[in-house]
């Protein structure tokens, strides 16, 4: 259950991310990701009552903030890390990091899994940052410097996401998801309005449908990390630059490289053998 849900996450929210960018070309950054973040809080309210829970707990509701908070403003790093830097640097440190962290810290506080697992685990990480990579020109207005530490925070912060959900409980059902997206919405909205970015009453459809999926791919991930074991929910999740690599081939005929092709193959081989072995 934990690997088709945590794969379903990683598909939807690269569908999300690609919309996402694709309406961000025609609108404002910050306006593109301010109505996404509101469209995912108006609609997750409304699955977390259907779904149901049996006791919402004031530690999850925190976790729940401090996750959102922390991919909210790991979202606005990592934009801007890629507009001012190359995305060949930026893009695979950052999903590297925030699949990383994770399993670092499984690892650190004794969790067990087959050593089939930890060896998917292996192939998984090496090829986040293959299916993120793309070629690009130029060294932008970024230091190298810059671009790693800002990957290394921007993948830190998503890690922060994965992490602090997956310490709720499932009793919670789908809230800590809701209190997540309470502190997405706040961050960029409060960016929004330092950056004096005027927000139309009339939102990008692009937007609003990449807020939908992002709705989807929350629900997904956080019964995922619920269930556990974080690292492996973490890993698979991250794959979500699997998705945006076809729809960028498909609809924007960008090429894939030989990088992407081996992450490809690496990510079917590592979700393969997690899958196998429980």
């Amino acid at each position: 259950m934990v690997v088709a849900l945590a794969l379903i996450a990683a598909l939807v929210s690269g569908t999300a991310d690609y919309l996402g960018g694709r309406a961000a070309g025609q609108h404002h950054a910050l306006h593109v990701g301010f109505v996404s973040q509101l469209t995912n809080l108006v609609v997750l309210p409304v699955f977390a009552v259907a779904i149901g829970w049996q006791h919402l707990h004031q530690g999850d509701i925190l976790l729940g903030l401090l996750g959102g908070m922390a991919a909210g403003t790991a979202y606005l790093v990592f934009f801007h890390a890629l507009a001012g830097g190359r995305m060949s640097v930026v893009a695979p440190l950052a999903a590297l990091t925030t699949a990383l962290v994770p399993v670092v810290i499984d690892v650190i506080t004794g969790v067990s899994l087959p050593g089939g697992r930890w060896a998917g685990i292996a192939l998984a990480l090496l090829a986040i940052p293959a299916l993120a990579f793309r070629r690009d020109e130029g060294s932008g207005s970024l230091s190298l410097r810059e671009e790693v530490v800002s990957a290394l925070v921007a993948g830190g912060g998503f890690a922060v996401f994965f992490v602090a959900v997956g310490h709720t409980s499932t009793e919670s059902g789908q809230w800590p998801v809701v209190f997540a997206a309470v502190g997405g919405t706040a961050t960029v909205g409060a960016l929004c309005v330092a950056r004096h970015v005027t927000v139309r009453t009339r939102p990008p459809r692009l937007a609003v449908v990449s807020g939908l999926l992002m709705a989807g791919s929350g629900l997904a991930i956080n019964h995922a990390l619920q269930l556990g074991p974080i690292a492996v929910a973490t890993v698979l999740g991250s794959l979500y630059p699997l998705a945006t690599t076809a729809l960028a081939n498909r609809f924007d005929h960008e090429p894939v490289g030989r990088i992407n092709v081996a992450g490809i193959l690496l990510a079917v081989a590592g979700a393969s053998l997690i899958a196998i072995y429980r």
